[in-house]
């Protein structure tokens, strides 16, 4: 808004985007002392003699081939000959010509196509496309994505250096090229692989309050024991900020934690253990969501005074790490840390975490009988209702003997557990985020006599000398053969990890099933099965995905991920007339441009079809990644299938 002063005239420039089509620019005038408005608009059409438009997917995989479609507007009778060119940047590369010439001979559109193909690198390609008639030209750039599908790999390879001792490592990368990382670990206690641990965390590809707590909890405490460098003391920063900002989303009016976004009631376990990172979060610096403690522990407080021993949902040991966290805020509740003190028949875990959190409040007496009423290593399987494991139970029990200041008990959990966790075994989202929590605990108060090291990375010499106990670097990747050479310069032992990742080219998935049947159809309107190999362009079709539980029990938090191949759409099926034909059931459906993922429960035996809309959109020849379900916590349960070729034809 500006004023006009009597007999006055000012000009009003806005810039504009591209863009082709029509403008309706509107003036509103006012007065007010005399009481007097006005208003006016004009609409104007925005063109160029020479204009085109050009459409791609959202994402192509490696090694796919696309047909680029060119769309020619002539809006004056002098556009003739037009030459249409492609400009990419290297990812993607033109098939055949990279030049065209299309004839006019009035105002008019016509269409030009280009044959592209992806190469094997991933990233983000900016492909440029020039028309040009004589003095006009008119330039259009379409970004994509190059993205494989394949999640990341990772191997190690594990050194012992013993004291004034140097070495050189030597590790072979794998894969796609582009796609290689390499960390190296250099510990004064035995391995725990935060690198490679933490890594899965950080790319775990679901969402819920659990996973979402677990892919930032360990990173709070990473600079109390990791040497880290700046970039990576940055990017911890980021990662918790943002991680902080998401659980904001997730707190229900209440002050509980729905398990997913929109859900509407709270999830016992994850309201705790959401309220537990995000107290010691406070405790580290970070800023909290508005109104979010004093909510949190109204609800915390009221579901411990409320609560009640359910024996065959083994609801004690929820019910003791609530207790554990309100302990943590500084508002126990005493009344109810003893009512579950005196219920009989709870649980091993239940005690342990009741006894950290008399350790909390001062009341060391309490929590040490406690600790010898129970015992630290029984295996049961009453963890799995809270989303553990006997190792997630473990990491639990090393923070309360840290806590009761039971060292020597204390060191021999901790070398128990940090031998699982620098092993291949397979752990959830939730044993992978304590078990480091714990270790990071321990590591601070036994961190081993630090580390002095010289390491040379190619032309790169650093020294590095720190009192932590565990030092994380980033190495140079060149694809093939790598190395560096270290040395010791410090009269302890070291032990090294060099965590080397990459991802494997498109369609070396290695189909598996185990306790679940999984396979997918592709069907018309009318229920009759298409062949993906050879399909018309702008075909709709069911894609229907088939699920039986084989297991003989009821089996929760199972992910099913389907990714669309780049050349197909997905149709929003709340706005057209398909009704129905893909209504799913699931507790929660996230559908993104290139997938659709559903988490949901099985009953034993059952069998469940989860229907997406598919249009066939962009010629070419495209990879149709496999289906991937499995159990997020319990990896007894999974299903994987392997990937085809389809194409898409005229």
């Amino acid at each position: 808004p500006y004023k006009l002063e009597k007999g006055q005239t000012k000009s009003h420039e806005i810039k504009l985007p591209k863009y082709i089509g029509s403008v309706r620019t509107m003036v509103v005038a006012a007065n007010a002392e005399e009481a007097a408005y006005g208003s006016t608009e004009k609409t104007t059409t925005v063109k160029s003699p020479l204009m085109l438009l050009a459409s791609l997917p959202r994402k192509i995989s490696p090694s796919e081939k696309v047909t680029l479609p060119v769309t020619l507007f002539a809006t004056e009778k002098n556009i003739k000959n037009v030459s249409v060119q492609i400009k990419t940047d290297g990812l993607v590369k033109v098939i055949g010509k990279a030049s065209q010439v299309v004839s006019f001979t009035q105002p008019d559109e016509k269409m030009a196509y280009f044959n592209l193909e992806v190469g094997q690198v991933t990233g983000i390609e900016k492909i440029q496309i020039i028309a040009t008639s004589g003095k006009e030209k008119s330039v259009y750039e379409v970004e994509v994505d190059v993205i494989n599908p394949n999640p990341v790999t990772n191997t190690f390879s594990d050194y012992v250096l013993k004291a004034n001792e140097t070495k050189s490592l030597n590790w072979k990368t794998f894969g796609v090229a582009g796609s290689n990382k390499a960390i190296i670990e250099i510990s004064s206690m035995p391995t725990i692989d935060f690198g490679r641990r933490l890594n899965y965390l950080i790319q775990y590809p679901h969402g819920c309050v659990e996973q979402t707590t677990s892919s930032v909890f360990p990173q709070l405490y990473l600079n109390d024991v990791l040497d880290l460098d700046t970039t990576k003391k940055q990017s911890i920063q980021k990662n918790v900020t943002a991680g902080i900002q998401k659980l904001g989303n997730f707190q229900l009016p209440n002050g509980g934690f729905s398990y997913w976004q929109g859900n509407t009631t709270a999830d016992d376990w994850g309201t705790s253990y959401a309220g537990h990172f995000l107290i010691e979060a406070e405790k580290k610096g970070y800023v909290l969501p508005v109104n979010f403690k004093s909510k949190w522990i109204s609800y915390q407080q009221k579901m411990a005074k409320q609560w009640r021993f359910e024996s065959q949902y083994r609801n004690d040991q929820a019910q003791a790490y609530r207790l554990y966290t309100l302990a943590l805020t500084g508002s126990p509740d005493l009344a109810s840390m003893n009512r579950l003190r005196e219920t009989a028949g709870i649980s091993n875990e239940s005690k342990l975490r009741l006894a950290a959190a008399y350790a909390l409040v001062k009341q060391n007496q309490a929590g040490l009988a406690l600790l010898s009423k129970s015992v630290i290593d029984e295996n049961t399987e009453t963890y799995y209702y809270w989303y553990g494991s006997a190792e997630r139970n473990r990491a639990m029990a090393l923070e309360t003997l840290l806590l009761l200041g039971q060292k020597q008990k204390a060191f021999e959990m901790a070398t128990r557990l940090a031998k699982n966790l620098s092993s291949d075994t397979w752990m959830s989202t939730q044993t992978t985020a304590y078990g480091l929590y714990a270790m990071s605990k321990f590591a601070k108060i036994n961190g081993g006599k630090g580390v002095t090291v010289q390491l040379t990375d190619g032309k790169n010499v650093q020294n590095i000398n720190t009192t932590k106990a565990i030092v994380q670097r980033n190495l140079s990747v060149k694809t093939g053969n790598n190395g560096i050479v270290l040395k010791n310069n410090k009269n302890n032992t070291l032990f090294i990890r060099i965590i080397n990742s990459g991802i494997l080219p498109v369609g070396n998935e290695q189909p598996m099933s185990n306790n679940l049947s999984a396979s997918i159809q592709f069907k018309d309107r009318k229920g009759k099965t298409i062949d993906l190999s050879k399909i018309a362009q702008g075909t709709e079709c069911i894609a229907e995905v088939i699920l039986t539980n084989q297991k003989n029990e009821f089996v929760e938090n199972i992910a099913l991920t389907q990714i669309v191949p780049s050349g197909f759409e997905i149709v929003n099926t709340r706005y057209t007339d398909f009704g129905n034909a893909a209504e799913n059931n699931a507790d929660y459906i996230d559908i993104r441009d290139d997938r659709a993922n559903y988490y949901f429960s099985l009953k034993a035996n059952e069998t469940r079809r989860f229907k997406m809309v598919l249009n066939a959109s962009y010629l070419g020849k495209y990879y149709l990644p496999g289906l991937q379900c499995e159990a997020m916590y319990d990896h007894s349960f999974i299903a994987r299938t392997a990937g085809k070729w389809v194409e898409i034809v005229k």
